[in-house]
């Protein structure tokens, strides 16, 4: 088996570095070593390096980095066979090591080699404008869109990520965009039947429970059921959506009558103005006027290195 390693050396303000050199001075297996130079590359080096997996010569990466770079090298390796992606979290919110398993020892890795013990695990299918992307967490539009944004690209963040909070940021810019974010309508589409929503801030489709650095957004997501979870929050006031996030930590919010959240295997979304959105918290780029978006679910799509 090939083990490379894909690492981000930006993620968590260097923590993928730090990450790296504490595998690298006990690890006793062969191994490749690639870093990230630019947006995209994880993605680039996992679909060159999983193309060449085969049965006799199997595959597996080790993404070194943030949600982010996880997001990237899952988009570059889920088209192949043979592949096993593992992760060694080193980012800001690292909602990835929440919902999934995450090597915490060179040892560990180690062990996966000699024995190579997987699960297999779902990822949801977003197409809209002619493209099509995966998510591994999860995948929102509107106002965590936004918060996600703001937050990837702040200054705040990046000091933060110093002392290793770098996931309070999220909470920060949740109460800077509160003023200023306008709700918008949406049209869903799901297992025939139409609903339509008004003042929506924000709809999510969830492969796990967390996003945004800890928050239990989806409660009973399962990451290898064939299903995701959606998650609505329409009509209700600046100051209840501040309560709203101060009880999604604990997965209370579903309580709230202005949450709604159903299962679905499939969703497409009609949107009448322009929107934001994420993938594994990474920006999404969309249409500029009116947008229509088409979530699937992908099962089994991939296999997890423990």
């Amino acid at each position: 088996m090939e083990v490379h390693f894909i690492i981000n050396p930006f993620a968590g303000n260097g923590q993928g570095v730090k990450r790296w050199h504490q595998f690298e001075q006990q690890l006793a297996i062969p191994y490749q070593i690639h870093w990230t130079k630019y947006a995209g590359h994880s993605l680039l080096m996992a679909k060159q390096i999983a193309g060449r997996a085969t049965k006799e010569n199997p595959v597996c990466l080790i993404a070194i980095g943030g949600d982010g770079t996880i997001h990237e090298v899952l988009n570059g390796a889920v088209h192949f066979d043979n592949v096993y992606l593992g992760v060694i979290s080193a980012g800001s919110g690292n909602d990835f090591g929440r919902g999934y398993q995450a090597f915490e020892t060179s040892k560990q890795l180690e062990q996966f080699v000699k024995r190579v013990n997987s699960t297999s695990h779902d990822c949801g299918v977003v197409k809209q404008g002619g493209t099509t992307k995966y998510f591994i967490n999860n995948f929102g539009v509107g106002f965590d869109a936004l918060v996600a944004n703001t937050a990837n690209k702040s200054t705040l963040k990046r000091s933060l990520n110093k002392w290793k909070l770098g996931k309070l940021s999220y909470p920060y810019y949740v109460i800077h965009a509160l003023f200023t974010y306008k709700p918008f309508k949406l049209t869903i589409f799901h297992a025939g039947k139409k609903k339509q929503y008004q003042n929506v801030w924000f709809v999510t489709a969830s492969n796990q429970p967390y996003f945004g650095g800890g928050m239990k957004i989806s409660p009973e997501s399962n990451t290898s059921d064939g299903q995701f979870e959606v998650t609505v929050v329409s009509n209700l006031s600046k100051w209840k959506l501040l309560f709203l996030f101060g009880t999604v930590f604990l997965g209370k919010h579903t309580l709230l009558k202005e949450v709604e959240q159903f299962a679905a295997t499939e969703a497409q979304l009609i949107f009448e103005e322009p929107v934001r959105a994420h993938a594994d918290g990474e920006t999404q780029k969309l249409a500029p006027g009116p947008n229509k978006i088409e979530i699937t679910v992908q099962k089994k799509a991939w296999n997890l290195a423990k």
